[in-house]
């Protein structure tokens, strides 16, 4: 088995983190490749200054139908429309901010999954596929996503590993993915490819 430390791409959102330290076999949750690198895959700077203006653009929005919608109505208090506003916003902001500044760490043990609000690791040997899914975005835009399967069943959306107009480009995302393969691969001895879903 070949160790396999990827090309570090700085400005694109794939570092190198750390070096590994001993080999251990392959599937034994321990530290498993021989010089195998720590890579964090996320956005890069160029992904995040995108979402910070739609940020802005959701805010100015929000503003705009808050100060529209601001007269006192009859059916409930003059408050209700603001504050629901508000959380709605709350809601958005968080979710673009974590999506966008999350990351996946790759290490010779496993994925560790970072966002603004959790902290997740999967070891390798609890990963039984590595899966590329088409979703629907806001407003109906196209996605493709990372996502690994763990032996539980359960499917785990990877962080910054996304392709869209605001994500990385397709060949970025498919170079990412390809590293993501090649560290599973290395680090169980499985042979699979990545299952892409429609």
């Amino acid at each position: 088995m070949r160790s396999y430390p990827d090309p570090v791409l700085t400005g694109n959102g794939l570092r190198s983190a750390t070096t590994a330290g001993p080999p251990v076999a392959p599937g034994t949750g321990g530290p498993s490749i021989p010089r195998m690198e720590e890579i964090r895959i996320g956005f890069g700077r160029r992904e995040k200054r995108k979402t910070l203006l739609r940020l802005a653009a959701l805010v100015a929005l929000f503003g705009v139908v808050g100060i529209i919608k601001d007269t006192p109505s009859q059916a409930g208090s003059p408050w209700t429309i603001p504050v629901v506003l508000a959380m709605l916003l709350i809601l958005a902001a968080t979710t673009l901010l974590n999506h966008t500044w999350g990351t996946t760490l790759l290490t010779p043990t496993g994925i560790v999954m970072q966002t603004l609000l959790r902290r997740r690791t999967v070891p390798w040997d609890q990963i039984t596929r590595i899966e590329v899914k088409r979703r629907s975005g806001l407003l109906g835009n196209p996605r493709m996503v990372a996502r690994i399967h763990r032996t539980n069943g359960a499917a785990i959306e990877l962080p910054g590993l996304q392709q869209s107009g605001t994500g990385q480009s397709k060949p970025d995302f498919q170079e990412r993915v390809g590293v993501l393969l090649r560290y599973w691969q290395q680090a169980t001895g499985r042979t699979e490819a990545v299952l892409v879903t429609p």
